[in-house]
């Protein structure tokens, strides 16, 4: 079980603000803005346990462990703890961008917001038998939560992200066995890694400023039967780079590049080769 968040919900209501913020003008750090920053926080992640404990711990309580346990779902379910850092991460630094801090700070404590949303969940697992704190999961939500902030700091880094899409699986539309809850209908999520060279600081050169390169993971089945690996290596359009010069484009632009579209590529499950649109 991961963070009970949904992840194409996450993103439309996570990024919709970053596509119509305005520039914040701002002088000094705003405390009392931070404090509503930090309250905000504690309240949802005491409202969010509050509602969602009886789900996550069912086992009896017990002193406080670590756990390596194995992905239950071929490392899916550890991707989802990646893109929800990411998509967190991001609206966390427009909301730290409120408090009139600089923008690289703004980043930076962004991530630390992505970071934290995962803690509580995995401070909770530590304390309950067959569970356990699980170093890994917190890993890759810290891998998902700091590339926001590479992206402020460190212009070329803009070339990397991180996208997802999502279709009910066949597990979750016909109620397989133990079957999953949105956010863990992992036999439904793909996630991808996306290089876009016209984000380089060298430029695209003659490859398109819209096209990226993605590389992708996802599973056919986890409930069903045992999980396998799919990968996939697709293209992948990059909105922002298309030529649109209208104002309100780019906000839009910038909410939807957080989704991969389908596109043409290859999928490799089992050694077996297919090509398609991923």
């Amino acid at each position: 079980m991961t963070v009970a968040t949904r992840p194409l919900v996450l993103a439309a209501l996570v990024l919709a603000p970053a596509g119509t913020a305005q520039t914040q003008v701002c002088g000094e750090t705003n405390a009392g803005r931070i404090a509503i920053v930090l309250g905000g926080y504690a309240v949802t992640q005491a409202t969010v346990i509050a509602l969602r404990h009886d789900d996550w711990w069912t086992t009896p309580a017990r002193s406080f462990h670590f756990a390596n346990r194995a992905s239950p779902s071929q490392g899916q379910d550890r991707l989802l703890h990646t893109a929800i850092g990411y998509h967190v991460s991001q609206l966390g630094a427009l909301v730290w961008n409120w408090t009139c801090v600089s923008p690289t700070a703004a980043g930076w404590l962004g991530a630390a917001l992505g970071i934290a949303v995962s803690l509580p969940k995995e401070i909770g697992d530590g304390l309950h038998e067959n569970k356990g704190f699980s170093a890994p999961d917190m890993l890759f939500a810290a891998g998902g939560s700091v590339l926001p902030a590479l992206h402020r700091a460190w212009a070329p880094s803009r070339a990397l992200q991180v996208k997802l899409n999502y279709w009910p699986s066949a597990e979750l539309r016909n109620r397989a066995g133990d079957f999953p809850q949105l956010e863990n209908d992992y036999a439904g999520q793909r996630y991808y890694v996306v290089l876009v060279p016209g984000r380089l600081a060298s430029g695209a050169g003659l490859w398109p400023d819209w096209l990226g390169i993605a590389v992708g993971h996802g599973v056919p089945r986890w409930i069903s039967g045992p999980p396998v690996h799919d990968w996939y290596v697709t293209l992948d359009l990059d909105l922002q780079g298309l030529p649109i010069p209208a104002g309100w484009w780019r906000g839009v632009a910038r909410v939807l590049d957080q989704i991969h579209f389908p596109a043409p590529g290859i999928r490799v499950r089992e050694g077996e080769v297919v090509m398609g649109l991923f």
